[in-house]
């Protein structure tokens, strides 16, 4: 919800609300009971409009070389162990959130059966990153609502009165708002009164029945989860969002004021024939530094910067901060900065409290740090589910600690090789840390306990499952086909053979500051070489020098340019990584005007070494339509699509949903669009119109014929999100297929790509990575879906990281051991990687789209690109 500020001169009233729940009172933002306001002001915050950022996005492993390329998305994830989310494993809330879960009808398989596994490939025995839990008891569960009276917020507190009462309840889980036993309590809704301990305060404890979980339920499993979590508490480790760390495995960091928190995230979920826990190691990030230390440093700087509150909220908004007082961690969306901790809010009885004194009264904390801006922080839990608006909540930057890493961090290479060393674990490593984690959660009395109490036995081993390792596919250049062996990889063949198709190059011009031409002339000649050695042709550019290096320059120069030489290509020469700079070419000549652009730093040009100038050459072929390499795909007449979302770098509400989409049968030409829409979800409902973009140009291109079938690889959809897509989006695609096919629906086959998941998988034999092309379609799959894991890359450092992949629609009926296939085929089809990737092709190409339209272009490109890879 976007906010309203007052006009420029009108003095904004202090804020009038509680800190809320999850704000400066403490406990996790799960919003109040129904009946009850929201905690926290209720109304829109809007942020202010922000200037262009000017940190340039980090460079990726091994990119073709550039500016280009700092916004390179295909990064080897698997070199680090970045932690993800996953499930989080408890009912939270004050009310039963009804959920829908998305089941996905199974593939027919080659025996009449319903099944959804492949059986091309070699068999590989591997092991994977889950624990059998063994036994349990199918016990019936019941469910209550517990409100406390007062209210109270602090989660230990809360299980302490409740705790007052364990005889009456016997065997039961409490997570602060729900309880549920193992015997149905008599009667129905009674009070219960306990009193605080440290200061004797009685409460009414008011419980009342909701439901009864029986096995099978979603909710069960959920319940399965609580327990754990219940476990994993009593092995000293530290909540902090929705995970565990370790405080006594702290590795200090003291050099870059950060700290490295070694942790656990953990999930339970029913799969193919058992009940699994599924444990991953985890890192989180503290930097030893508040949000109002970061404040102060911005202010020192107002003498040289005076928009130094922007660089102070470009610094803040987007980033997660935890609070010192109850390690709860929040996403900061907005920054108030007409209110401070002596403003006043509103209490349930009406009388006013300032922030200094509820700090002082509830946690004993006296804040020192004076006048500071507040901190919003908007608690869309709310929205979710209790349909109400979103709960905004107050944080104080002296009681909030920064964690994650800053772009300028990312940027330091010495900063980063040494928290590899740290969070990139081998394969060998990690299960040791996992079978460590087991055998400490089944060897601790209290867990051991609590476990028994409910019958639950947890495997000490990892589990073990059957994959299969897909042949190298052949990679297909102008005169020869060759393959990128077991590590994927065909950067030397690719050096010294002809590119597939080499597109025409008419005239190309370099722009470069005048006192870089002495180092751009040898760096044209040797580019020229290089693409000549892959039979592209590169005539000799018209260099064009600038006095300076200043934005107006370039403007000027580039419009001078176009205007008089109308070029195929232009190249820019920047003396450094200025965003700023990055960024007023690109909008210039992606948006203004139509051509195509490659941006280097000069210290690429200086090195002007045969391996740089090799990949610059395959970019700009690829970017003025040109194809290095191909893998075959024998199915005629398909369209494959790749969609992505990015968010506004400055417009928080404004995302660009990025279309990408084959126009001929070897996937070497495309057509790419993009759809800016007002939501700050992943989801787009303009996704419909970017598919009749892509076949209206498909049939341009194609005299008059449309595909014959559709395959879509939609990422950014996150688990609670599929039945949405499949609903609203697949509804609409048909709506558009319509329009050109008629009532008579063009196959399809729609395809969910996830990344950030938690599944890691190992070969059995040595306890390695497993080979690039294995599949794991069983045993740790979805029962209600039809999914498969595909590790499509080779990793030399550290534990290789699978994406998983859900088929959500399919009437275009190929056997799951087609899908698998061609999967991996247009892994390899990513030209700014010669190597395979992630995700496929035109999914990642989608990705790429859609994070230079957010952080760069920040508007959508000019339509005369849209049959170009200009974004790569």
């Amino acid at each position: 919800m976007e906010p309203i500020r007052p006009a420029r001169g009108r003095a904004r009233p202090r804020p009038q609300t509680m800190p809320g729940q999850g704000g400066p009172s403490g406990p996790p933002p799960r919003g109040p009971r129904p009946s009850a306001p929201l905690a926290g002001v209720t109304r829109p915050a809007l942020r202010p409009q922000l200037p262009p950022i000017t940190n340039v996005p980090r460079p990726q492993q091994r990119p073709l070389p550039g500016v280009d390329q700092v916004t390179e998305g295909v990064r080897n994830l698997a070199t680090g162990d970045v932690p993800v989310p996953i499930g989080r494993g408890a009912i939270r809330g004050r009310r039963q959130v009804e959920t829908e879960h998305f089941r996905a009808p199974r593939p027919e398989s080659s025996l009449g059966e319903k099944g959804k596994k492949g059986s091309s490939g070699t068999e590989v025995k591997l092991l994977a990153n889950y624990f059998p839990i063994t036994s349990y008891t199918t016990w019936c569960l019941y469910q209550y609502r517990v409100d406390f009276d007062p209210q109270e917020d602090r989660l230990s507190t809360k299980k302490g009165l409740l705790a007052q009462h364990k005889d009456r309840f016997g065997g039961y889980l409490f997570d602060g708002s729900m309880l549920f036993t193992s015997v149905k309590l008599d009667p129905d809704t009674f009070d219960l009164t306990s009193t605080r301990r440290y200061d004797d305060q009685m409460f009414i404890l008011k419980i009342k029945f909701t439901n009864s979980i029986e096995p099978g339920d979603y909710a069960y499993i959920q319940v399965f989860n609580l327990l754990l979590r219940n476990c994993i508490r009593h092995l000293d480790l530290k909540l902090i969002g929705r995970n565990f760390y370790d405080p006594k495995a702290i590795i200090d960091l003291a050099q870059y004021k950060i700290q490295l928190w070694p942790g656990y995230e953990t999930s339970i979920a029913k799969y193919e024939n058992d009940i699994l826990l599924c444990a991953e190691i985890s890192t989180k990030v503290m930097r030893q530094e508040t949000v109002l230390d970061f404040f102060k440093q911005c202010a020192e700087d107002r003498n040289r910067n005076p928009d130094w509150m922007i660089t102070f909220k470009n610094g803040v908004i987007g980033t997660t901060v935890m609070t010192k007082y109850n390690n709860e961690t929040y996403r900061i969306d907005d920054i108030d900065e007409n209110s401070d901790p002596s403003s006043t809010f509103s209490k349930k009885d009406g009388s006013k409290m300032s922030y200094n004194q509820y700090y002082q009264e509830k946690w004993n904390i006296t804040i020192r740090g004076g006048r500071q801006p507040m901190l919003i922080s908007k608690n869309k839990k709310s929205v979710r589910q209790f349909g109400g608006e979103e709960a905004i909540v107050y944080l104080v930057p002296e009681l909030c600690i920064m964690t994650g890493i800053t772009d300028k961090m990312r940027n330091n290479l010495t900063l980063m090789r040494d928290m590899a060393v740290h969070t990139r674990v081998d394969p060998n490593e990690r299960v040791k840390r996992l079978t460590n984690f087991a055998h400490r959660l089944l060897s601790t009395p209290k867990s051991v306990e609590e476990l028994k109490k409910w019958n639950l036995t947890l495997g000490k081993n990892l589990v073990e499952l059957s994959g299969r390792v897909l042949p190298p596919e052949k990679i297909k250049s102008n005169t020869r086909d060759y393959d990128g062996a077991l590590e994927a990889d065909w950067t030397k063949q690719l050096r010294f053979l002809p590119m597939y198709t080499c597109a025409l190059m008419k005239c190309w011009v370099i722009v470069a500051p005048q006192d870089c031409i002495r180092d751009v002339q040898p760096f044209a000649v040797n580019l020229a070489k290089a693409a000549q050695g892959m039979s592209f042709t590169l005539p000799r550019p018209i260099l064009i020098p600038m006095r300076d290096a200043r934005s107006q320059s370039f403007l000027s120069s580039l419009e001078q340019v176009i205007n008089e030489h109308n070029p195929t290509m232009i190249l820019c020469v920047i003396p450094s990584a200025r965003g700023d700079i990055y960024s007023l070419i690109k909008r210039k000549l992606c948006v203004d005007r139509a051509v195509p652009s490659q941006v280097v730093l000069l210290k690429n040009v200086q090195k002007n070494n045969m391996s740089v100038v090799t990949k610059i050459a395959i970019q700009v072929n690829c970017k003025i339509g040109g194809a290095p390499w191909l893998v075959a795909i024998p199915k005629k007449g398909m369209m494959i699509v790749g969609f992505d979302v990015c968010h506004d770098s400055q417009k928080k509400n404004i995302s660009y949903g990025a279309l990408v989409a084959t126009m001929n049968d070897s996937h070497t030409s495309y057509f790419s669009c993009v759809e800016p829409h007002n939501s700050g979800e992943e989801l787009s409902n303009h996704f419909a119109a970017g598919i009749s973009k892509a076949l209206a140009k498909y049939k341009l291109k194609n005299n008059g014929q449309l595909p014959t079938s559709i395959v879509i690889y939609r990422d950014g959809v996150g688990e609670g999100q599929i039945s949405y897509v499949h609903k609203t989006e697949i509804k609409l695609l048909r709506a558009a297929t319509e329009q050109f096919y008629g009532p008579v629906s063009v196959p399809l086959a729609f395809i969910l790509v996830t990344k950030r998941i938690s599944a890691r998988f190992f070969t059995k034999q040595g306890i390695q990575n497993p080979q690039a092309g294995t599949i794991v379609d069983s045993v740790v799959t979805d029962p209600t879906k039809y999914d498969f894991f595909l590790v499509s890359q080779h990793v030399r450092l550290g534990t290789v990281t699978p994406t998983h992949y859900t088929v959500i629609e399919d009437t275009l009926r190929l056997p799951p051991d087609i899908v698998q296939r061609l999967t991996y085929k247009l892994c390899h089809m990513y030209y700014n990687w010669s190597g395979t990737v992630r995700v496929p092709a035109p999914c990642q190409l989608a990705h790429k789209l859609a994070f230079l339209t957010g952080q760069t272009l920040r508007s959508a490109p000019n339509t005369g690109l849209d049959e170009l890879l200009y974004f790569l």
